[in-house]
């Protein structure tokens, strides 16, 4: 065969595999591949010939040889990393990843896969390469820091740091110079300083862990101790009780000690600080803004304190100020709408630290084309379209969807403007121009001039007095043949958390809040420690108050069943799309359930999956719908 020649020879290769002639596909590849053995791209063209024809084994072969040829061979190694995923070869793939987050071409999308990849494993045993990679991607930025915490926080507890303290305490063993040694090797870990500072950590054990720590450090203070930590540290601690809002609860003594303390911590004793902080709001330890100023000019060097004053004193006046400069819509009128907004005033739910923003990923239609099935054809503008986030909350996804379309225009309503303050602050961090936020009740919509090509409303509609009503309103303001992102909860998903509602206050009232959250989450800890299922304490939004408040103690809550919602996108003359975020595990599931039937489009074969699977939408059904006028 001519050099010339293969690249055409590759083309017809190319459009056979397209149309699914896998057989003579793989033949035309082998071809090329055998006349060029030492040009990567064929051997890598018949990996994914092969692999697109079931035979991963000899794929990964194919991959692997385009990859030893040239290391620096991304498109191969991608394929590769991919192939020894689906495999669950992890270690050749976590190791894979390490190589391509190292390269100064660094392809985004290499980052958003490791980060998803990682944060779905679930480790029971101890990972080197993990631990590596973990500590990389932390170390990028506009990586959502919060998807890491998990198996981050799973290494860490298997590597036993949290063990030696627990047993003092179950022991009884208050050898207090025991307890401080245990906190101070426990805190040498990078990657504990990295999840402390950045996520809030979903762990009981670690939670237990800390409310020790805490104890023995303010005790330690008490007696005048010298603490064998430093203040970076210490700082870094305290950052991740101010995140979770001290919702792990706290004894009237050490309450007591606490603001005894207040009283003598100044600017020269940042150690006493630290830890007078990990029981006290910063903005209550000390309201005078000139105060935390000084230090943050001062100590340049402690940039887990620099950290702790920016978030909890510099961008919550910031967030102030931007409050009084919001446009409201409409008038929030409805009771229910009035409650929700009265929650999300008091707690900005999710006060989140970091967000994935990536310019790379095209526009919305070659999105929308790859995700969606049976998509109709319409006149929308889907290159440049207008889309409207109904509910954007603090605005983390409204943020990320307009940076990620860089073509669009985007309108994001909610009802709080504590929460519209928090995502405007954001906006103004990330540089974002095509994004505008507004307060408005989706249930006064209706006289709105703009149409829009895509809205999204996930997390909304279910906590609303009646959501089928709020959902028509916003199908009213789609331009003909437009598209919905729907997010609703699934009544058989969140049946294991309603069962929690009775060890809950019937009302939630914003005065005692905290504590009421507090005395409730101890019930909710020693009955589901009890239970086979703990998936309860995998979720970040535990571990907060704001969470918390929004996860279980939400002033409204409605669920559906595949059936309703069946019913009422029949009654919306809305197309079903299908579902997004499906793991692969549940796609071959499906699969194997219906056979040759099988239909990601069919509602009523979800129906009786999710019967069988009742997980399996545990954070929302998430789906694509579209008008059908």
């Amino acid at each position: 065969m001519l050099y010339g020649n293969w690249l055409s020879k590759s083309r017809q290769a190319g459009e056979l595999l397209s149309r699914g002639q896998f057989e003579r596909s793989i033949e035309i590849y082998s071809e090329v591949a055998k006349a060029f053995p030492r040009l990567p791209e064929p051997h890598n063209n018949l990996g994914v010939a092969l692999r697109a024809s079931g035979e991963i084994n000899k794929a990964i072969k194919s991959y692997q040889r385009a990859v030893k040829l040239d290391p620096n061979y991304m498109v191969a190694r991608k394929n590769l990393t991919r192939a020894l995923w689906q495999i669950e070869k992890i270690e050749e793939a976590l190791d894979n990843y390490i190589f391509m987050l190292k390269k100064s071409d660094l392809d985004s999308q290499v980052v958003s896969e490791a980060v998803y990849n990682i944060s779905q494993i679930r480790f029971n045993k101890s990972s080197a390469t993990a631990r590596n990679l973990l500590l990389l991607l932390f170390s990028f930025k506009n990586v959502d820091y919060q998807r890491l915490a998990f198996p981050a926080i799973k290494l860490i507890e298997i590597a036993g740091r949290f063990e030696k303290i627990l047993e003092f305490e179950k022991k009884n063993n208050y050898e207090n110079t025991r307890y401080i040694k245990s906190i101070a090797d426990t805190l040498r870990d990078q990657l504990l300083i990295n999840v402390l500072t950045w996520t809030i950590i979903p762990s009981v054990s670690f939670e237990k862990w800390a409310v020790v720590a805490r104890r023995e450090l303010l005790f330690a203070l008490n007696r005048g101790e010298a603490i064998p930590i430093n203040a970076e540290t210490l700082w870094a601690l305290t950052l991740q009780f101010q995140i979770t809002e001290f919702v792990q609860g706290m004894t009237s003594s050490e309450i007591s000690l606490a603001k005894r303390y207040r009283d003598r911590a100044d600017q020269d004793k940042i150690k006493s600080l630290a830890i007078v902080a990990m029981y006290i709001p910063l903005n209550e330890l000390e309201p005078d803004v000139a105060f935390w100023d000084n230090i943050y000019k001062n100590f340049g060097t402690q940039n887990s304190l620099r950290l702790a004053i920016e978030r909890e004193i510099f961008n919550r006046e910031k967030e102030k100020s931007l409050e009084k400069e919001i446009v409201s819509l409409t008038p929030v009128e409805n009771t229910i709408s009035e409650a929700v907004k009265n929650q999300y005033e008091h707690n900005p739910y999710p006060r989140w630290l970091s967000v994935e923003i990536s310019k790379s990923m095209g526009s919305f239609k070659t999105k929308i084309q790859h995700e969606v099935q049976n998509l109709r054809p319409s006149n929308l503008d889907l290159e440049n379209p207008n889309i409207l986030i109904a509910g954007c909350g603090t605005g983390r996804h409204a943020l990320s969807t307009a940076n990620r379309y860089y073509g669009s225009k985007v309108m994001a309503i909610d009802l709080s403007r504590a929460s519209l303050a928090f995502a405007m602050r954001q906006a103004e961090v990330y540089e974002q121009t095509n994004l505008n936020f507004y307060q408005a009740d989706i249930l006064k919509l209706e006289d709105l001039k703009d149409r829009f090509d895509v809205i999204e409303v996930s997390g909304v509609l279910h906590h609303m007095e009646q959501p089928l009503k709020g959902w028509k309103t916003l199908r009213n303001l789609l331009k003909p043949s437009g598209l919905m992102r729907v997010g609703l909860y699934s009544k058989l998903a969140r049946e294991k958390w309603s069962n929690l509602k009775s060890l809950t206050p019937k009302t939630v009232s914003n005065s005692g809040l905290e504590d009421l959250i507090r005395q409730s989450r101890i019930k909710i800890i020693q009955k589901v420690r009890t239970s086979q299922d703990q998936s309860l304490f995998d979720t970040a939004d535990f571990y907060s108050v704001s969470g918390c408040r929004d996860f279980l103690f939400h002033e409204n809550e409605v669920q559906l069943t595949i059936g309703e919602l069946k019913g009422w996108l029949a009654r919306l003359n809305l197309r079903f799309l299908g579902f997004v975020n499906l793991s692969e595990i549940t796609k071959c599931n499906f699969s194997q359930k219906f056979g040759k039937q099988a239909n990601l489009l069919d509602l009523n074969q979800w129906e009786k999956y999710e019967d069988q699977f009742p997980n399996t939408f545990v954070t929302m059904y998430q789906f694509w719908c579209q008008d059908m006028s």
